[in-house]
């Protein structure tokens, strides 16, 4: 019972402090986790404050690959949420909409993105993979709303039919992005660079590996399918990347479409 208290008493202590941080004001789980702290000293069951704690505690930048050399089962098992309800955040009923545009995001994506963006302050967004133009526009929006106006290019195999003068819509080939990306030299920094086309994933790895810098980033959405693409990619690079946890955890272990692949240059 003595290990049960002092579990619950370091609880408790970041808790607290997590609170004052927030202004005073707590969260539902912050009232969730006291309510478990209670339990945890009549019943002795620990697993939950275990998890917490140790989700709480983790270094924030971490080493990519003990994640990404987990198998698929061990990664689903470990989701804060089950499959069954993580797979419904892009929408069910219909799917979400964004100036008019379907907007390919997960609810938890469109929480943290904003929170990075304002966090990074990106000079440059590069997103392969333009859809119908929704996801470029919102994320044109997002910049704005934090008073920041980056270089935004979207790069698709088909155009889109879209206009506005915040982004570039590009029509080209991932695979060959030399050539639509020419220009990359001169883009400024820091860039914020999205793999959302789920083609030629280790090409496109490759160009940026080859030119991104300390402290820019890199996502790969959609990326449980590319696991063995990203270890390789990883272990062959002469270069260092880190996961961001901030952004992969927020709402629990891999609340992101980009399952273990919010990447930071390092």
């Amino acid at each position: 019972m003595c290990k049960v208290n002092e579990l619950a008493e370091t609880v408790e202590r970041l808790i607290a402090a997590k609170v004052a941080r927030q202004g005073g004001i707590s969260t539902y789980h912050d009232h969730h986790i006291r309510g478990g702290v209670a339990e945890a000293r009549r019943t002795g069951r620990t697993d939950e404050l275990a998890e917490y704690l140790a989700l709480l505690t983790a270094e924030r930048f971490q080493d990519p690959l003990p994640r990404l050399d987990r198998s698929d089962r061990e990664v689903l098992g470990a989701l804060a949420f089950p499959v069954q309800n993580f797979v419904a955040t892009q929408g069910v009923t219909e799917h979400l909409i964004w100036a008019g545009r379907p907007l390919y995001k997960t609810v938890f994506d469109l929480a943290s993105y904003p929170m990075l963006i304002a966090e990074l302050a990106p000079g440059t967004i590069i997103e392969l993979g333009s859809g119908s133009g929704g996801s470029a526009r919102w994320m044109a929006d997002v910049a704005a709303a934090h008073d920041l106006l980056p270089v935004i290019i979207s790069i698709d195999c088909t155009a889109v039919d879209v206009t506005d003068d915040r982004v570039s819509f590009r029509t080209g080939d991932v695979g060959h992005l030399g050539d639509v990306l020419a220009d990359c030299d001169e883009l400024p920094r820091p860039w914020l660079v999205i793999e959302d086309a789920h083609a030629h994933v280790r090409a496109v790895l490759d160009f940026f590996d080859a030119r991104l810098t300390a402290g820019d980033y890199l996502l790969v959405e959609d990326s449980l399918a590319k696991r063995a693409t990203l270890r390789e990619f990883l272990r062959s690079s002469v270069h260092q990347y880190q996961l961001d946890t901030r952004y992969l955890d927020l709402f629990g272990e891999n609340t992101s479409c980009a399952i273990d692949s919010i990447f930071r240059r390092a």
